[in-house]
């Protein structure tokens, strides 16, 4: 066991050493690592929305979610109507 536990603790050591001469190296990939930082910073403040302009977007959209969906029931119902009756629908039944 003891043979053992000596190993582990040479081979430690040894990785630590190899480890040390890598800590403050050069990072190769440095320049584009702060390109893409640079520009995800410009995407985060493009995304943020002020206290005033989230509720009427979001209320212009949940808007046109509803004409959508108003729209689509309608048709619905409109071909329905017209099966019912015999007449052939203008748009396809889903």
């Amino acid at each position: 066991m003891r043979p053992k536990l000596e190993y582990d603790i040479a081979d430690a050591s040894k990785r630590a050493k190899e480890l040390e001469t890598k800590v403050g190296a050069h990072f190769e990939r440095e320049e584009r690592y702060q390109q893409l930082t640079r520009r995800q910073s410009e995407i985060e403040e493009k995304l943020v929305f002020t206290k005033d302009q989230a509720p009427s977007q979001v209320d212009v959209v949940c808007e046109i979610d509803d004409e959508a969906k108003n729209s689509e029931v309608q048709n619905v119902a409109k071909a329905v109507r017209h099966k019912r009756r015999g007449v052939k629908p203008s748009i396809p039944l889903p």
